[in-house]
């Protein structure tokens, strides 16, 4: 196994944990949970989103819901884990990027299998004019899976 492999398995590994013990430790604090981190801009709420991104799907009925986004994300975990694995053979910057896809992914599908809702809980804000404007919560499995895209995304302008 090469080296980068085993760095990337080992830096799965302590997201997924990241990701997994931040959740649990939210899911232990009582219901309507806020805690100011940095005020007026950073707090912990406690958040159960039942869709995806920005709660979209959140309306529909719970088990298909639940069911149907279970086996569409993990179709698509498995498409990504393919291209990670032919990226990995390359040895490049992408694979990194699709491993922290995998995360997100890995995490937010344990959390909907075994929750039936994934917990957010990071709540990003400012205040203006004494009006407070929030971007919808999130957990580290969010956060690893937008960089990564992000990142997939400005990295594929570049000329080959």
């Amino acid at each position: 196994m090469h080296k980068q492999t085993k760095l990337q398995i080992a830096a799965f590994t302590l997201l997924l944990v990241a990701d997994q013990l931040s959740k649990w430790w939210i899911e232990q604090q009582y219901p309507f949970f806020s805690m100011t981190v940095i005020d007026g801009f950073f707090s912990f709420v406690k958040a159960h989103n039942y869709g995806v991104a920005f709660s979209m799907f959140a309306d529909l009925d719970h088990a298909w819901r639940t069911n149907g986004l279970l086996i569409v994300t993990s179709l698509i975990a498995v498409v990504v884990a393919v291209w990670w694995w032919k990226e990995l053979q390359k040895q490049s910057l992408e694979s990194w990027l699709l491993m922290l896809i995998l995360v997100g992914a890995a995490g937010n599908i344990y959390d909907r299998f075994t929750l039936g809702y994934v917990v957010d809980f990071i709540d990003w804000y400012i205040v203006w004019d004494g009006q407070a404007y929030h971007w919808p919560a999130f957990n580290i499995a969010d956060a690893c899976i937008s960089v990564a895209v992000v990142l997939l995304l400005l990295t594929s302008f570049k000329k080959p």
